[in-house]
C-alpha cells in the first residue's frame, strides 16, 4: 500500500515505512499537514491514529480518526487529511477477517448478519464497551512487536502470524458475539448436526491451508492424542494426516492455477497453500497431477 501526497513535494514532510507480514502490508508515518489518496481496492483500509488527528473523507463523509482510535473504512476510494500527526494504517481481507472469526468463535457457518456488519463497517469505529479499551492496547502492542521483530527477517514475522493475530483482534471488536459465551448453544448446534472434535478440526483445516499444520498444533486444536489423530485420519480418510493435509493443499493450488488472478505467480499460490518449498512444491504436484505447476499456470491465462 502506497501513500501519494496530493500537494507538490516542497510543501509537505513525510517519514514512513511499509511493514510487510504474513497476507498484510502495514504503513506507518510522521507528517506535517498533507493530503493523501487511498486508490480504489480490493480490501479495507483499518487506521490506527498514533498522534495528531486524521480526517478521512469517503462518499461525501467525513470521519476523524485521533490518538488511540481505530477507524475501518470501506473498499473505496477515500482522501485523508491530517495534522501533524502519526498513524499506522494497514489493508483488511473480509476472507480472512470472517475465516478468524469463525475459528475464534467456534462456528460451522458464518452467521448471516456478519456480512452485513461488515457492509455497514462504513466509517466503523470500535464499540464503546468494556473490552474495547484492552482490545485496541493489544492491537497497538501486536502493531509495535510486529516493528521491532522485523529488523530479524521477514520469515520470522511470517512464522509468528501477526496478520493473523491482527485480524482475530479486528474480528473481536467488529463481532460483538466473539466476545459472548455461548458454549451451550454452540455444543447444542453441534449436536443437531451430529458433528464430532475430528469434524472441527477437518473444518479447521480447511480454513488454515496456507499456516504451518503440524501434528502437535492438530493435537492442540482437537484435543486429539497423536495415535488417535492418526487412527482417526486413517479410519475416515483413508490415509495419514500429514498425507491428506499435503492432498488438501495440493487440491487448492490446482484450483488457483487453473483460475489465476492477473498477479498470481506459480510461487505466490505455492506460498498461499502452505509451501515454504518452491522446489518440494512442484515435486509433490508432479507427482499428484503428473503436470508441471507452471505448465498448468500458462496454460489457465488468457491470450
Amino acid at each position: 500500500m502506497e501513500l501519494q501526497p496530493l500537494e507538490p513535494a516542497a510543501t509537505w514532510w513525510f517519514y514512513g515505512a511499509n511493514l510487510p507480514f504474513g497476507t498484510m502490508v502495514a504503513t506507518a508515518w510522521t507528517a506535517k499537514p498533507m493530503r493523501v489518496a487511498f486508490s480504489d481496492r480490493r480490501e479495507r483500509i483499518a487506521l490506527f491514529g498514533c498522534g495528531g488527528e486524521q480526517r478521512l473523507r469517503q462518499a461525501s463523509r467525513t470521519w476523524h480518526c485521533s490518538n488511540g482510535c481505530c477507524l475501518l473504512m470501506a473498499k473505496a476510494p477515500c482522501t485523508m487529511e491530517t495534522s501533524f500527526s502519526s498513524a499506522v494504517a494497514f489493508a483488511l481481507s473480509d476472507e480472512h477477517l470472517l475465516q478468524a472469526a469463525l475459528s475464534m468463535g467456534g462456528y460451522y457457518q458464518q452467521p448471516e448478519e456478519w456480512q452485513d456488519i461488515l457492509d455497514q463497517a462504513h466509517g466503523w469505529s470500535p464499540p464503546a464497551d468494556p473490552a474495547t479499551p484492552s482490545l485496541l492496547v493489544a492491537l497497538q502492542q501486536t502493531m509495535v512487536m510486529a516493528g521491532q521483530l522485523s529488523g530479524y527477517g521477514r520469515g520470522l514475522l511470517d512464522s509468528l502470524r501477526f496478520d493473523d493475530q491482527i485480524h482475530r483482534l479486528m474480528a473481536a471488536m467488529l463481532l460483538p458475539d466473539l466476545r459472548e459465551e455461548k458454549s451451550l448453544d454452540r455444543l447444542r448446534h453441534r449436536q443437531r448436526q451430529g458433528r464430532d472434535a475430528f469434524d472441527e478440526l477437518i473444518d479447521y483445516i480447511k480454513q488454515n491451508l496456507g499456516s504451518p499444520l503440524t501434528l502437535s498444533i492438530l493435537e492442540s486444536r482437537s484435543h486429539y492424542s497423536r495415535r488417535a489423530l492418526q487412527y482417526a485420519f486413517a479410519e475416515r480418510m483413508g490415509c495419514g494426516a500429514t498425507q491428506w493435509i499435503k492432498n488438501q493443499r495440493l487440491d487448492l493450488a490446482r484450483r488457483r492455477l487453473e483460475n489465476p488472478t492477473a498477479t498470481d505467480s506459480v510461487s505466490s499460490i505455492a506460498k498461499d497453500c502452505g509451501y515454504r518449498s518452491l522446489g518440494l512444491f512442484s515435486v509433490d504436484f508432479q507427482q499428484r497431477f503428473h503436470v508441471k505447476p507452471s505448465q498448468l499456470l500458462r496454460e489457465s491465462r488468457p491470450d
